[in-house]
């Protein structure tokens, strides 16, 4: 692959020089040389220090994503929620990743206020903390006060964080479509598909106005009688790079000393927590989905404090479905009804073995469902159930990985609080919900009329389509498009192994014929052309050998 083969390398080439030093540095140059960097390959050929290949290799990725910076880091956090993609065990190694960075000096956030907020910033604030009492890669919050008097917490997106991101973004895309491309076993995991979701999710997280918006929703689901608070949101200070709300005193989970954690009842906060989850989970539909114990408060007056809303999850109507299939299912022990209902969730590879995907979802019902319900570790289960799912390349949507990611979370923040904390027992009153909602005429008529619209559709699209296939055949126009993958080595060894037949044919031929010049009276021409198919005929053989293609 040689560099014209990237859309955006002429602009880009220190970067992505940097990318594959670090690459190289921690031992992942073979998998690269695979697609043939040209102009990387001096930099690939590297060795990697010893201390640095004996770390495993879900260290090292970590490690690796930490160097290369905020987009990377990024990326291994938005990998970590996709055990189904990645793997249990490097998943649980990116949920390590830390983005803690120097925060951007004071005039600098100074100044992006002044401009997105048109005004001095003495004009706004009564006072306004110059330098971050916490910094990430993204953004940075300030501590202020309003000149009404009310406490805000300001939140900042860093200077010229856009135009890093979308310079990674572009190095990842390219390399995500070489790789998908050269790398045949990755096609599996869907590396363009991935990155693209990723470019979705980071371009969110960037725009302070949507997470204001998760903000206001999510205060008004919950009413007064919630145990929770949600920061107010000051709309007329809000812009897409500064996010003004108010701001909490109080200890975050993480924070408790060892005096709090005697004073309070800490199984009943993790009980409190839990439910709180759970009714959003459940009820409203609309959730708060990362509960790391540095995002939830105890407030003074003893309600929960929520922070940090980049990341939400939704519940569709039709996985809010699949989620009520699923509990009775699982109750019951049916893993032939469970491996389908996987099936229809997700998107599934070409060479799946159902039986397979049977037999493992079988021993897995069977195992917990001999585990009394109050001592099963819900995220030990859901962690073993994802690997069943990436070991038989199965996909899962999205908004179903954010739940279970959101699910496990909550349960370890809460067993740190409480070791017998048990989040499964705690979803019985919502089993129970689920198994009436499905008996429930409306629900039954809400099922019946989807499946009236798909057969709608259905009958709508499909004759037209049968058609104008028939008639293209009538017409000899019909056309097949076939794509064939990994063949280009083995066209090319073919090509190079009939030249050097002929050449030795051909060389045969003019020994025969005694054709001048001659040396020790064998033709010159004849020699010169054996010794061109002996070299060339070892080539082809050495490069069968040594890495089964020819370059």
């Amino acid at each position: 692959m040689t560099l014209k083969g990237f859309r955006h390398a002429t602009r880009h080439i220190a970067r992505y020089r940097e990318v594959f030093s670090v690459l190289a540095r921690y031992g992942f140059s073979d998998w690269v040389n695979r697609v043939e960097f040209d102009f990387a390959r001096e930099i690939l050929e590297r060795k990697a220090p010893h201390e640095l290949l004996s770390l495993s290799t879900q260290q090292r990725v970590r490690l690796a994503l930490m160097d290369l910076g905020p987009t990377f880091i990024k990326l291994g956090q938005f990998l970590s929620v996709r055990p189904d993609i990645i793997g249990v065990s490097l998943s649980e190694e990116l949920k390590l990743l830390q983005s803690r960075v120097k925060g951007d000096p004071p005039e600098v956030a100074r100044g992006i206020v002044e401009t997105d907020l048109k005004s001095k910033i003495e004009d706004v604030f009564e006072e306004f903390e110059p330098f971050p009492v916490a910094s990430a890669s993204i953004g940075q919050v300030h501590r202020a006060t309003l000149k009404t008097g009310e406490k805000v917490a300001v939140k900042v997106r860093r200077e010229g964080i856009e135009q890093v991101v979308a310079t990674d973004m572009e190095i990842l895309a390219d390399i995500a479509t070489i790789v998908e491309r050269y790398v045949e076993e990755s096609r599996y995991y869907r590396p363009c598909e991935t990155v693209s979701q990723f470019t979705r999710v980071i371009t969110r997280e960037m725009d302070f106005l949507r997470e204001a918006r998760n903000i206001i929703n999510l205060g008004s689901d919950l009413d007064g009688q919630s145990p929770a608070r949600i920061p107010k949101v000051y709309e007329q200070l809000t812009t897409s790079r500064v996010l003004v709300m108010e701001w909490f005193d109080g200890k975050q989970l993480n924070q408790l000393t060892d005096e709090d954690r005697q004073t309070l009842d800490l199984a009943s906060v993790a009980e409190k927590v839990a439910r709180l989850y759970l009714e959003m989970i459940f009820v409203s539909g609309f959730y708060h989905a990362d509960p790391h114990p540095g995002n939830i408060m105890i407030m003074a007056d003893g309600k929960l404090g929520l922070l940090d809303f980049g990341m939400t999850g939704r519940l569709s109507a039709r996985v809010r479905e699949y989620i009520e299939d699923l509990i009775p299912v699982i109750v019951t022990g049916d893993s032939d009804r469970l491996a389908r209902i996987i099936i229809k969730i997700g998107s599934l590879p070409a060479t799946l073995d159902q039986a397979s995907l049977g037999a493992d979802i079988s021993e897995f019902i069977s195992y917990y469902g001999a585990i009394p319900i109050a001592r099963i570790n819900l995220s030990e289960a859901l962690n073993e159930a994802v690997s069943i799912i990436h070991r038989h390349h199965i996909i899962l949507p999205s908004e179903v990985i954010v739940l279970l990611k959101t699910l496990m979370t909550l349960e370890g923040s809460n067993r740190a609080l409480s070791p017998d904390f048990s989040l499964i027992s705690l979803l019985a009153p919502y089993q129970k919900n689920f198994a009436s909602s499905m008996l429930s005429p409306g629900k039954t008529l809400k099922r019946v009329g989807r499946l009236s619209d798909s057969l709608r559709d259905f009958m709508e699209t499909a004759p037209p389509a049968m058609a104008d296939i028939l008639e293209r055949f009538r017409k000899e126009t019909m056309e097949i498009h076939m794509e064939h993958r990994g063949l280009e080595h083995s066209a090319n060894r073919l090509v190079f192994g009939i030249l050097t037949a002929a050449i030795f044919m051909g060389s045969s031929m003019v020994l025969s014929a005694g054709l001048p010049p001659k040396i020790l009276g064998l033709s010159a021409l004849g020699l010169f052309g054996y010794l061109i198919s002996l070299v060339m005929g070892i080539r082809i053989l050495w490069a069968i050998w040594i890495s089964g293609r020819l370059e």
